[in-house]
């Protein structure tokens, strides 16, 4: 009969029953019975016994419900909800992150849940109101019981796990050592020393007594892992190594009690300790080279910060310290906790709860990291460091999700794997007995040992997270790993004109009508800084006049692809398109780029915007054309310049007086007609085109031009390396094309080496995390040389 509990896969000494499955304790039926309840039994199809024995231990979480608590894990908060986060260390699988994402179903005060995986963490969107104890008792109740400590006792158990594994590799090498030295006369063949046969036996004993501790102890973890996955029917990489040390354990114990021969207890303990210094080494390889531990490469986007000298300066938000001014403009996202002391703040969640209604803020109210400004620019004081990696779950939240074959068909192949290597070493076993018995167990152990499928499953996260890291060095900042393997399978290219293929800092600027007084350029520069639109931008920097004082407005509009309006000392102000201005003096073509300004009914004149191109950008132009990419430019300005892109870009489709929906409704034609569509653009008109499309690239160019719906951030001066970005990224796929056919090569001669009895186990357990280690190598290093040739070859 099945004794293996249906929640967490534990044998089950005493049984609880519950629609005819089995149980080892009440918790785990309490969960299963919640679960059910709520319809969530995927969580039981995603991965076998994936459950957690909840704790019976009464916890009591009154203390949750102070104020001053609350506050320490608050990551947003309103007036209708507010969003925890609570660290669960606990939290180990697919199916854990399912059940945690879909929290909402079973409490209705969550609205909404995201777990981070690799910080063990939840962010929790809950309706107020709520009762924070009685969610943190949920989530014990479901064996998933947060941490409240700052995340001091996790950190110390990483610490704790670091130094057991340098404990058991100390014993296992005191073992090892001690084995030899005992095992050495036997080397020696001293099979004719009278005393040395009396005694050998004891030597014999003393061999398995100083074995113990290395298999029960120093691989024991080994062992536990493998019978878990047994257990919950999913057979692992550490299956056949237990097999491995199980086959040889008992098979030394039988012979030397049954004085068949001396065993294999020291090529067993020399094979543990040398695997687990290979493990050791291997962790420090990750922690040198995987690529997620740094957040610092993410969020270079700049924001506007007022010195001490009352001067506007831009930096980047990691470099914002607690008691900074900054300055946030119309559709900027507030980077971090800041408290309201100049303006007037219209604040959209939309990125943080997905509701874009309008939030007022008083001068004083504290305004959370993610909220986006509307309207007029406001002055904010920093209260709480940037939390990027908080920033990060918000973008990543925001993902839609794509299809990532090559990444599926590694993890199918992954799990297939250890169930061939298992057949083959039985197959080994078959072949030995008919030739050489004596070499059966050795033979089996060491084809189990040194056939290991970790090459595979790490080529694919280290080979694309190492070009994330490349590409973060340069300027150009990916949300995750499955878009560069979007990047690679791009067709065509759609981009946006002005301040995507055009500069914004040297852009000549002139005005045409009557002389402007200082008096009227106040008024404009008042209305102008409150927009990040590139135009508005470029003027603003045009006619900025240092110590100013600028006027204060109310009731700032500012309507993609129009224009931008004010009311400043009972005046309205408008800057933007003739259209805009006055419908009436429109026309259908223009032959200039045009900024209008009106100052109450009167139209002032127009800055006349002279582009300036990027430097170089005709010859990527040219490179991406001779590699096949179609380009598209979709330009919400005039048609003044055609003629200068069409010599441009002879070969390209240019289409000038677009709006928002039809850049929106061009890249979904695209998309009918099969294409994948990478599109690149800088400013508010071009949102719905960078959500729709393949990937996304928004264009950041010393402001704060974060767009949530974007998939990858590039400084406007290395727009001109998009060609890089798309042949490292196709580099990237062939190089996990080619390290899996090192490694299959690899354990290909592995194999061969193993089933003819060449291999010592101790000889596989040194060769196995070395395979692992190469192929780390191999990725990490091809793709930086790959990376060096193709900028060398610009």
């Amino acid at each position: 009969m099945n004794n293996i509990c249906y929640h967490c896969g534990k044998s089950c000494l005493k049984q609880e029953s519950f629609d005819d499955k089995i149980f080892c304790c009440n918790g785990c039926k309490n969960v299963y019975q919640i679960i059910n309840t709520y319809n969530l039994k995927k969580f039981y199809e995603l991965n076998n016994n994936p459950g957690i024995i909840p704790n019976n231990k009464n916890y009591y979480f009154d203390f949750l419900d102070k104020n001053d608590i609350i506050e320490k894990f608050l990551s947003f908060d309103d007036e209708n909800i507010s969003i925890i986060k609570f660290v669960i260390p606990s939290i180990h699988c697919s199916s854990c992150i399912w059940l945690l994402e879909n929290l909402p179903q079973i409490n209705s005060s969550i609205i909404h849940s995201i777990v981070n995986f690799s910080q063990r963490e939840i962010f929790l969107y809950i309706k107020k109101p709520y009762t924070l104890s009685k969610i943190a008792n949920l989530l014990t109740q479901l064996g998933y019981k947060p941490l409240f400590n700052n995340n001091n006792e996790y950190k110390n158990k990483d610490l704790l796990i670091y130094r057991k594994l340098l404990y058991k590799i100390a014993i296992a090498f005191f073992c090892f050592g001690n084995i030899m030295l005992l095992t050495f006369p036997e080397y020696l063949s001293h099979n004719d020393d009278s005393w040395f046969l009396t005694h050998k036996y004891y030597f014999h004993y003393i061999i398995i007594i100083l074995s113990l501790p290395s298999i029960f102890f120093s691989a024991i973890d080994y062992l536990k892992s493998a019978f878990l996955s047994i257990k919950k029917r999913n057979i692992n990489i550490n299956v056949p190594i237990t097999l491995g040390i199980l086959i040889l354990f008992f098979r030394s114990i039988y012979e030397i009690i049954y004085n068949i021969g001396s065993g294999y207890l020291d090529s067993l303990t020399g094979f543990i300790f040398f695997l687990l210094l290979g493990k050791f080494f291997q962790q420090k390889t990750y922690q040198v080279i995987y690529f997620d531990r740094d957040y610092k490469y993410y969020y270079p986007i700049s924001v506007t910060r007022i010195n001490n000298n009352g001067i506007e300066e831009n930096i980047l938000i990691s470099n914002i310290k607690i008691g900074d001014k900054i300055i946030i403009r119309n559709e900027e996202i507030i980077p971090s906790d800041t408290i309201l002391i100049d303006g007037s703040a219209m604040i959209d969640n939309s990125f943080i709860t997905g509701e874009s209604r309008l939030i007022s803020k008083q001068i004083g109210d504290k305004i959370y990291a993610g909220g986006k400004q509307k309207g007029e620019s406001i002055i904010l004081k920093v209260i709480k460091e940037v939390n990027q990696s908080y920033l990060n779950c918000l973008w990543t939240k925001k993902s839609y999700k794509k299809k990532i074959l090559m990444y599926n068909i590694i993890n199918i192949w992954s799990r297939y794997f250890t169930i061939i290597i298992i057949v083959i070493s039985l197959i080994t076993g078959v072949y030995w007995f008919f030739l050489d018995k004596s070499k059966i167990y050795s033979t089996i152990c060491s084809v189990l040992i040194v056939a290991c499928p970790c090459a595979l499953a790490i080529s694919y996260p280290f080979t694309l997270g190492n070009i994330m890291r490349i590409f973060a060095k340069q300027g150009i900042f990916v949300k995750d790993i499955y878009t560069i393997e979007r990047i690679s399978k791009i067709t065509t290219l759609v981009f946006d004109k002005t301040g995507t293929i055009t500069e914004t800092d040297k852009t000549k600027i002139f005005f045409v009508g009557k002389k402007l007084t200082e008096d009227e350029i106040i008024y404009i520069i008042s209305l102008l800084k409150n927009s990040k639109h590139p135009l508005s931008q470029m003027l603003y920097k045009h006619l900025y006049i240092p110590g100013k004082k600028y006027y204060s407005i109310k009731h700032f509009e500012e309507i993609p692809g129009k224009g931008l309006k004010a009311l400043i000392n009972g005046i309205i102000i408008k800057i933007g398109s003739i259209n805009y201005i006055n419908p009436s003096k429109s026309k259908k073509t223009e032959k200039k780029t045009k900024v209008f300004v009106s100052i109450g009914s009167k139209i002032l004149g127009y800055f006349l915007f002279s582009n300036k191109y990027r430097k170089g950008i005709q010859e990527i132009f040219n490179q991406l054309i001779k590699n096949n990419y179609e380009i598209h430019i979709l330009s919400g300005d005039n048609n003044s310049e055609q003629s200068y892109i069409n010599s441009l870009l002879p070969k390209s489709k240019i289409y000038f007086f677009q709006s928002p929906e039809s850049k929106l409704n061009y890249i979904i034609n695209l998309q009918k007609k099969g294409k994948q569509v990478m599109m690149l653009g800088d400013g508010i008109n071009d949102i719905g085109a960078l959500k729709q499309s393949e990937v996304g690239i928004a264009i950041f160019e010393n402001s704060n031009n974060f767009y949530p719906s974007c998939d990858v951030l590039i400084d406007g001066k290395n727009i001109t390396k998009i060609n890089y970005i798309l042949k490292l990224s196709k580099f990237g796929i062939r190089i996990i094309l080619l390290s899996f056919l090192i490694s299959i090569i690899y354990n290909l001669i592995g194999l061969s080496f193993a089933i003819y009895g060449y291999l010592t186990p101790i000889i596989v357990a040194i060769l196995m995390p070395i395979s692992s280690i190469s192929v780390i190598i191999f990725t990490t290093l091809s793709t930086y040389i790959i990376s060096y040739f193709i900028n060398k070859k610009k």
